[in-house]
Order: structure tokens, then C-alpha cells, then sequence
């Protein structure tokens, strides 16, 4: 009896410790879960897929319950989202936030298109982190074989050529690129094109780029950081009068994540100093050419480059 008694003690002590073992971890466990949840939204084009899911894939290995809406709807839409709180962050461009939301027209570079927009949304209670390296800005592209051939290598080479030789090059811009008063009417004004702007087409961004590959039309707006660029052998033509704004890419979210967790902007102080235009180029061609699911194309960089374990 005696024996059976120490038997099951020992048993008894083991089953302690072992529950000691599981409390003293729980901690760790315990902290994450106290975090909370974290709802990320993102835009529909490819780059916004990509990075919201590196958004989601960072606050998560920060000890975040995610919600991903990814993705959730077009620029206006994630916008009004975040400043309803149906989401808590996501990443926009300064470029958008200057010219869509704050209608700013005065010609700024990077820096002063930052300190406006940050300035701006401070008042209401949402933080821009800083900008990460790449830019994602308008461009007109030209298939490289043509525009060689016709000597056109920056905007203003393309307004001469147009001026020049009216109604030989087909132009398509995009609807919202058409209709901006930053966008198509200020392009005409500031290189001096000698174009009647309604024989300008208009054709969703994702069709032009099919469209000038197939030769269909031979000038198209485009990104500076989209994939197909390299992929169909585009040039961007060099906006040699900097008419485009800056379009840097910035983590934008509620002052209150950031008042309970200030370790949030070093995540993404670390994703932006390693983000740069050939990098999201490449993984925007991986994504859109490669057909590539864009939340492993973004967990693969971000484990690559040691942002998330």
C-alpha cells in the first residue's frame, strides 16, 4: 500500500510541476493574444495586394489577431474605411493622399508631399510612418522598340514628336488619370503638347498595358513600379519636368495602435529601408506575369529579408 501511495505522490508531483511548467510559459502565450485585433484593408491592383499582405503577415508576427481585407475596394473606398475605423491601417501613397484627399495643386516635392499629408491626418488622430524607398508614380510608357526607333526617350521628346506629327500616336490614359485636373490637363499644359485632348482614349489601367503590348496603341499611362514594364520590354518615358508628384508608399494607422505600441513603426521602419523600386517591380511581376499568390510572394520577401520569422 505504502508503495503505491509514493507511486501515485510522485505522479501527483510531476503533474504539478509540469502544470508549473505550462503556467510560467504562458506569459509569452498570453502577451500576444492581449494585443488584440488588427483589421488591414488594401486596394485591388497587384501592388496593393502585395503589400497588404505584408502588412497582415507583419502585425500578425507582432502578436496581432489579423483581419485581412485584402482586398477591400478602390482608393476612396480603403480611405473612408480607415477613417471610420472599419479598418486599422493600410498602406497609401502620399502622392493619393495630397492630390485625391487633401487637394492640394501646388507642385511639391517628396519631402513637403510627406510633411502635408502627415501634418494633415495628425489633427485627426492618424499617424503616417515614414515613407519607404520606392515610388510609385505615374509614367507613360512606349514599346522600347518604337520609342527607339522614333528617338523618344522623355515626355518632352514624345510632346515634340506629337506636336510635330499630329494624330500618328494613339495615347490611352486611364479614367481617373483623364478626368484629374493634376492628371492628363496638366500634362498637356506643362510639356506643351499641341493635343486635342478628347482624342485621347480612355481604357482601364490593367487593358493598356495589353493593348500597348499588342501594338493596339503606342503611348499608355502607366506605373512606375509595375512589373509588366519589364516584362513587355516598355520604356518609361522620363518625366524630365518632374510633373508627376512623389508616390511614396507609407504605413498610415490609428494614433492609438502607436500610443499602445510604439514597436509597430520599427517593423515597418525595417520593411521600408529594404522596399525599393526594383524590389516591389519584381514582385509585382512575380505576382501579375508570374500569376504567383501574392500573400506567399510577400511572406517569401518579408522571411527573406528577416522582418518576420
Amino acid at each position: 500500500m505504502k508503495r503505491k501511495q509514493r507511486f501515485f505522490k510522485v505522479v501527483l508531483i510531476a503533474l504539478v510541476l509540469s502544470a508549473v511548467a505550462l503556467v510560467s510559459a504562458a506569459p509569452d502565450v498570453a502577451f500576444a493574444a492581449s494585443k488584440g485585433k488588427f483589421t488591414v484593408g488594401s486596394k485591388e491592383f497587384t501592388e496593393q495586394l502585395v503589400l497588404g499582405h505584408m502588412v497582415s503577415l507583419i502585425m500578425a508576427d507582432a502578436g496581432y489577431d489579423v483581419v485581412a481585407k485584402v482586398p477591400l475596394g478602390g482608393t476612396n473606398i480603403v480611405r473612408q474605411a480607415l477613417v471610420s475605423k472599419q479598418i486599422d491601417g493600410y498602406i497609401e501613397y502620399t502622392g493619393t493622399a495630397s492630390t485625391v484627399f487633401f487637394k492640394e495643386t501646388r507642385p511639391l516635392n517628396g519631402k513637403e508631399t510627406y510633411d502635408l499629408v502627415r501634418d494633415t491626418d495628425a489633427k485627426d488622430g492618424i499617424v503616417w510612418l515614414p515613407p519607404m524607398t520606392f515610388n510609385n508614380t505615374y509614367c507613360l510608357m512606349m514599346r522600347r522598340a518604337q520609342a527607339d526607333e522614333l528617338g523618344i526617350k522623355s515626355m518632352s521628346d514624345l510632346a515634340k514628336y506629337v506636336s510635330d506629327n499630329p494624330g500618328k500616336l494613339k495615347i490611352t490614359s486611364n479614367n481617373e488619370f483623364f478626368a484629374r485636373p493634376d492628371g492628363l490637363p496638366k500634362m498637356i499644359k506643362t510639356y506643351g503638347f499641341k493635343l486635342d485632348i478628347t482624342t485621347v482614349t480612355q481604357m482601364d489601367s490593367g487593358l493598356i498595358y495589353l493593348a500597348l503590348k499588342d501594338a493596339k496603341i503606342d503611348v499608355g499611362l502607366g506605373f512606375t513600379t509595375d512589373g509588366r514594364i519589364r516584362a513587355y520590354d516598355f520604356v518609361a518615358l522620363t518625366d524630365d519636368k518632374e510633373m508627376f508628384p512623389a508616390y511614396n508608399p507609407c504605413m498610415v494607422i490609428h494614433k492609438s495602435f502607436l500610443d499602445k505600441d510604439p514597436d509597430i513603426a520599427t517593423y515597418f521602419e525595417k520593411l521600408g529601408a529594404v522596399l525599393d523600386d526594383a524590389a516591389i517591380t519584381e514582385l509585382n511581376f512575380l505576382v501579375a506575369e508570374k500569376k504567383e499568390d501574392p500573400k506567399k510572394v510577400a511572406e517569401t520577401y518579408l522571411k527573406e529579408n528577416k522582418i518576420i520569422k
